[in-house]
């Protein structure tokens, strides 16, 4: 009988901890209404998308700033613009392929994976127009992401659970 219990105490915390182990390595983000966003983070937006271009709107936090979130469509060109609660532009992200990396920095994301498998390419573009190419790695059973700038130095590494995390 009390072999039982402590099963059924160990199959209990597996549980709970299958569930709150992914949170632990994600940002929670919420969709929400373009009419909920504030007035100062839409005027910022506008000096990049208008409200058409729009396709979703996440609220969500961002290395502890409280962040907005736009996934922007003018024609085919998509990405997504980052703004925090205060309209203060963050920065711009957006998926290509390989291919379209610049040599070097293919180079240091291949260097940084060491064996492991790329993919989930991303071109992103900070507050100060510096540009970052990120990958997901999956290596040894493990998860992150990695980032190099144009001349394929690694800028960091991010330990993820299931959905990427926010950069800086």
């Amino acid at each position: 009988m009390k072999t039982k219990h402590i099963i059924s105490t160990l199959a209990a915390l597996a549980i709970i901890a299958g569930i709150a182990l992914p949170a632990l390595g994600e940002e929670k983000e919420d969709t929400i209404s373009f009419d909920k966003v504030p007035a100062k983070v839409k005027a910022t937006l506008a000096k990049y998308a208008t409200e058409a271009d729009v396709k979703q709107v996440e609220k969500g936090d961002q290395d502890g700033t409280k962040v907005y979130e736009f996934d922007i469509e003018q024609g085919t060109h998509k990405f997504e613009v980052t703004i925090s609660k205060k309209g203060k532009y963050l920065g711009q992200e957006e998926d290509v392929e390989l291919s379209t990396i610049p040599d070097a920095a293919q180079k240091g994301l291949t260097t940084a994976a060491a064996g492991g498998k790329l993919s989930g390419f991303e071109k992103a573009t900070d507050a100060d127009g510096k540009i970052a190419y990120e990958a997901d790695l999956d290596k040894d059973g493990k998860k992150s992401e990695v980032s190099v700038d144009a001349d394929g130095k690694v800028v960091s590494t991010e330990s993820t659970f299931g959905d990427k995390e926010d950069k800086d």
